[in-house]
C-alpha cells in the first residue's frame, strides 16, 4: 500500500496537535519550573523588559529569553497572558520537531519510517511532557534537531551554497539564545565528530565557517553583551559561570544542583522512551552487526549524534532527564529504521531478544489486565489498593484517595482507555506471537497515544488542582487590592506569577507606617509565630493547594498600619528563600 506523504504528514500533525494541545491551557501552573518561566513572560509583557526581564523586578533570570519572547508574542497576539499563551510556543515546536522527524525519515528510507520515528519521538514521555509545559527545553531541543538535520542536507548535498550555511547558523544563534552556549558547541562538537568518524575533515571548508562565526556572534553575542550591560557583574556570574561552566564542571560548586554519577542517563533515556525502549536491545544488535554498513544504509550520522549528544551530558556534572531530548529524534530515526527491515523480512531479531520481548509484552497484557480490574473494582466502591497499602511509603499511602476521586470522577475517560487499550494489548500479543512488526508497532502506537492523552486530560488536571496556589491567589488579588503584599520566610513563584504583580521579600524599611498590609508566609510557620503576636496579626486566608511537591499550604496574614515584626523574626534574602523552594 503506497501512503501519500503530504496527506500522511498532515494526518501526523492533526494527531499530536490533539495531543499536546488538548487541555493545554486549563491546567494551572503547580510545578516549580513553569510559573518561574511564566514571571518572565509577564516581566516582559507588563513592563516591556526585552533584554533582561528581572524576575520579581530583581532576580536574573536563569536563561536566555528566546522561550519568553514567544511566549510574549504569543500574548501579544491572543491579547491575554495565561497558561495557554505561555505554553504554546513549547507545544508548537514540539509539533515542529515532530514534522522535522518525519520529514527526514520520509527523505531517507520512504514514508513508513518517517511516519514510525515521527510517532515514536510524538509519544515518548520525555518529548509529551517538554511540549506540554513552559520550560525552555523544548525551544532548545528543535533548533538544535534543525541545526542536526540541515547539516546532514548540507553534507549530502556536498555542494554547499553560502545561504544554505548562513541558515545553520542562524539555526545554532537561535539554540544558544534558547538555553546558553551547548545550543551552539554540542551541534558543532557533532559535526566534527562526524566528520573525523568519516575521514573528511576536509568539508569543514564548505561550511564558510568565518561567517558562521559571525553570524552565531551576531544573533546569540548581541543579547549577551546587551544583557550584561545592564545586568553588569551579577548577570556574568549567573549566565555564563554558574549556568555553564560550573554546572558543566561542577554543579554543588554552582550552587545549580541536578549532580548525578556518569550512568544517570541510562535509566533516564530507557524511561523517557517507553515503551518504545523495550527494543534498544534487538536494534543495539542489528547496529553492531551492520556497523561496516552504516554509512552505506545512512545509519552512521544518527549513531554519532545520539553517542555524542549522551556522553557530552554524562559527562557534565548537571544532569537532568530532558537534557538529552535532542537524541530523541536521532534514536527513533534509528528504530524506525530498523523496524522497517524486520517488517519487510529483511533482519530478525535474535532468538533470546525475540523471547524477551515476548515475555514483555505478556507481561504487558498481564498487568493491562490487572490495571483495568482494579480501576473496575475501585470504581464499584472497591478497595483492591488496600493490598498495595501496606508497602508504600506514607505520602503514596496519602494519595491513594486522590486516585479513587479521578477514578470516580471520570469513569468514561478510562472506560474508553480500557477498550483501546484492550485492543492494543491483544494486537501487541498476537503480533509479537506472529512476528506481525507491523501490528506491534501499531499497538504500542495506539497505547501510549490513549495513556498520553489519558494522563493530559485526567491526571494532571486534578494532580494540579491539589496544588496550584491559582484559586488561593485570586482570592489574595481581590481582597487585598492595592494594599502592599510581602513575601515572608517563603516565595513562591507561582504565587508571585498569579499575585499579576512584584512581590518584594518582607523589608521593614518597605512598610508603610500608616497602611495596612499583607503577608504571604508558609501556613507551619503562621502556626509557629501566631502564640507569639498576641492577635496583631491576622489570618486572613489559606490555600488549598499544597505547592510543589506537594509541599506547603500558603496563607495570608493580614497586619495592622504601624505594626513591624520584631528584628528576631526577621526572615532570609529572597535569593536563599528561592532556593529552598527549587
Amino acid at each position: 500500500m503506497r501512503h501519500h506523504p503530504y496527506l500522511t504528514g498532515c494526518g501526523l500533525l492533526f494527531l499530536c496537535a490533539l495531543l499536546y494541545l488538548w487541555g493545554l491551557g486549563t491546567v494551572p501552573f503547580y510545578t516549580k519550573g513553569e510559573p518561574r518561566e511564566a514571571t518572565v513572560v509577564w516581566e516582559i509583557y507588563t513592563n516591556g523588559e526585552w533584554i533582561l526581564p528581572l524576575r520579581n523586578g530583581h532576580i536574573i533570570p536563569s536563561k536566555p529569553p528566546l522561550f519568553h519572547w514567544l511566549g510574549t508574542v504569543v500574548t501579544f497576539a491572543w491579547g491575554d497572558l495565561n497558561e495557554w499563551t505561555i505554553r504554546f510556543p513549547s507545544a508548537l515546536l514540539g509539533l515542529v520537531g515532530v514534522g522535522l522527524t518525519y520529514g527526514t525519515g520520509v527523505a531517507l528510507w520512504g514514508v513508513e519510517v518517517g511516519l514510525m520515528a515521527a510517532l515514536i519521538v510524538a509519544t515518548s514521555f520525555e518529548w509529551h511532557r517538554a511540549a506540554t509545559t513552559a520550560r525552555v527545553d523544548m525551544t532548545l531541543t528543535v533548533f538544535m534537531v534543525a541545526a542536526f538535520l540541515h547539516f546532514l542536507f548540507l553534507y549530502r548535498k556536498r555542494q554547499v551554497q553560502w545561504k544554505e550555511a548562513l541558515f545553520f547558523y542562524v539555526l545554532l544563534g537561535l539554540a544558544t539564545l534558547a538555553k546558553g552556549p551547548v545550543g551552539a558547541i554540542l551541534p558543532g562538537v557533532t559535526v566534527v565528530v562526524f566528520l573525523v568518524v568519516q575521514r573528511d575533515l576536509a568539508f569543514l571548508r564548505h561550511l564558510h565557517l568565518v561567517m558562521g562565526g559571525v553570524v552565531v556572534t551576531v544573533i546569540a553575542g548581541a543579547w549577551y553583551g546587551l544583557a550584561l550591560w545592564e545586568g553588569g557583574w551579577d548577570f556574568f556570574v549567573k549566565h555564563v559561570l554558574k549556568e555553564n561552566v560550573l554546572r558543566f564542571f561542577n554543579s554543588r560548586i554552582g550552587g545549580a544542583g541536578h549532580q548525578h554519577p556518569f550512568y544517570y542517563f541510562l535509566p533516564n533515556l530507557f524511561l523517557g522512551m517507553a515503551p518504545w525502549s523495550l527494543f534498544f536491545p534487538p536494534l543495539s544488535v542489528f547496529l553492531y552487526q551492520r556497523r561496516h554498513q552504516w554509512a552505506k544504509d545512512g545509519l552512521l550520522y544518527f549513531v554519532v549524534w545520539t553517542a555524542t549528544v549522551f556522553l557530552f551530558y554524562s559527562v557534565a556534572s548537571g544532569k537532568r532527564s530532558v537534557y538529552i531530548l535532542p537524541l530523541y529524534p536521532a534514536v527513533a530515526l534509528l528504530l524506525a529504521a530498523w523496524w522497517e527491515e524486520l517488517r519487510q523480512g529483511k533482519t530478525t531479531v535474535p532468538p533470546p531478544l525475540l523471547w524477551l520481548i515476548r515475555g514483555s509484552g505478556y507481561l504487558g497484557l498481564a498487568l493491562v489486565i490487572v490495571a483495568m480490574v482494579g480501576v473496575g473494582a475501585q470504581y464499584l466502591g472497591a478497595d483492591p489498593l488496600s493490598l498495595l497499602r501496606s508497602w508504600l511509603h506514607p505520602k503514596d499511602q496519602s494519595n491513594l484517595p486522590l486516585f479513587t476521586g479521578i477514578v470516580s470522577a471520570h469513569a468514561w475517560a478510562f472506560f474508553l482507555w480500557s477498550l483501546v487499550t484492550t485492543v492494543a494489548a491483544v494486537l501487541l500479543v498476537l503480533g509479537l506471537h506472529r512476528a506481525y512488526w507491523g501490528w506491534v508497532f501499531t499497538a504500542l502506537a495506539a497505547f501510549t497515544f490513549s495513556l498520553s492523552l489519558l494522563i493530559s486530560a485526567v491526571f494532571q488536571p486534578t494532580v494540579a488542582t491539589t496544588r496550584t496556589y491559582r484559586p488561593f491567589m485570586e482570592r489574595v488579588v481581590t481582597r487585598i487590592g492595592n494594599a502592599p503584599l510581602f513575601f515572608y520566610l517563603t516565595f513562591d513563584n507561582g504565587a508571585l506569577y498569579y499575585a499579576k504583580r512584584r512581590v518584594p521579600f518582607y523589608d521593614a524599611g518597605l512598610v508603610p507606617k500608616a497602611t495596612p498590609y499583607f503577608l504571604l508566609m508558609r501556613k507551619e510557620e503562621w502556626e509557629k509565630m501566631a502564640p507569639q503576636l498576641d492577635g496583631t496579626f491576622q489570618l486572613a486566608e489559606v490555600s488549598e493547594g499544597t505547592g510543589p511537591k506537594d509541599r506547603h499550604q500558603l496563607v495570608l496574614i493580614s497586619a495592622p498600619s504601624g505594626v513591624l515584626l520584631s528584628p528576631e523574626t526577621a526572615p532570609p534574602t529572597e535569593e536563599e528563600a528561592e532556593e529552598d523552594t527549587l
